[in-house]
């Protein structure tokens, strides 16, 4: 894949994942409010455009980062990571100690050693496999699963500006992909990241400019920003850069703007 290629893939996709969010919102009957009866036009774009911000990771994030991928020999995974129905004692408190120590910032794991030691507890599941699993528990699921050489590769977007509750709950997030899988996969291979897409702070680094650093999660073992992530997926260099150029290009030519104008006429 080349970058022309990427470019034309990476416009088709914004354009169809944004139409379609646009259109089933725009059917989509809201509650009335006392504006309708004055700013009735102005309500439905406001009501696209607030439902696609809070949405931009399984709107346009995740379809961009699934096409990229396919047509970089990822194999992309549909299937819900699955998780023991009951969570064996050894694991669970293995689970429990790394994520207290890591919050505390007690020294004792880092990213390496948090996912040996969930690694290492789920090896007695070779002679001993765990019968019962379910689909993981909402919030605990993968929404971007890839796989190549034999190594899978667990993502989710978050928002660029997390707080210190999203943080602990994305190092969580980490560490319990890890264990379901080894736990129904004690001799597989698995790398988790949280992908925060881009970097809002243009003139800083994204880590010396979120709070606390980024910490508990850990940067570029546990978290990947802008370029880490989208580079992976295509294979090439400077894949953000594309993605900005086509959203200027979409705006340039408007062809958004026409079929949502046409939407709501």
């Amino acid at each position: 894949m080349n970058k022309k290629f990427a470019k034309e893939l990476i416009h088709e996709t914004l354009v169809k994942s944004i139409s379609d969010f646009a259109e089933k919102a725009v059917k989509k009957k809201a509650n009335f409010q006392v504006l309708d009866l004055i700013i009735p036009r102005e309500r439905k774009i406001r009501s696209v455009v607030g439902g696609l911000e809070t949405s931009l990771g399984t709107t346009l994030w995740e379809p961009l980062a699934k096409v990229l991928a396919s047509h970089n020999g990822f194999e992309v995974i549909e299937d819900n990571l699955q998780c023991p129905t009951n969570m064996p004692g050894n694991l669970s408190s293995a689970l429990n100690n790394i994520i207290e120590d890591r919050e505390r910032r007690g020294g004792l794991y880092d990213a390496e050693a948090s996912h040996k030691l969930i690694r290492d507890q789920c090896q007695v599941f070779i002679n001993r496999p765990i019968n019962d699993f379910e689909n993981a528990p909402r919030g605990k699921g993968v929404d971007i699963w890839l796989k190549k050489d034999e190594t899978n590769f667990f993502f989710d977007t978050k928002t660029v500006q997390p707080n210190l509750a999203a943080l602990r709950s994305c190092l969580s997030q980490v560490l319990y992909w890890y264990a379901y899988f080894y736990a129904k996969n004690p001799q597989g291979k698995a790398e988790s990241r949280i992908v925060f897409p881009y970097n809002p702070y243009k003139q800083k680094g994204f880590w010396e400019s979120i709070i606390g650093k980024g910490k508990p999660l850990e940067a570029h073992t546990e978290a990947w920003v802008e370029n880490e992530f989208w580079d992976f997926c295509s294979g090439l260099d400077g894949t953000y850069t594309l993605i900005e150029q086509v959203f200027i290009e979409i705006q340039k030519s408007k062809v958004l703007e026409k079929k949502i104008e046409k939407m709501l006429s």
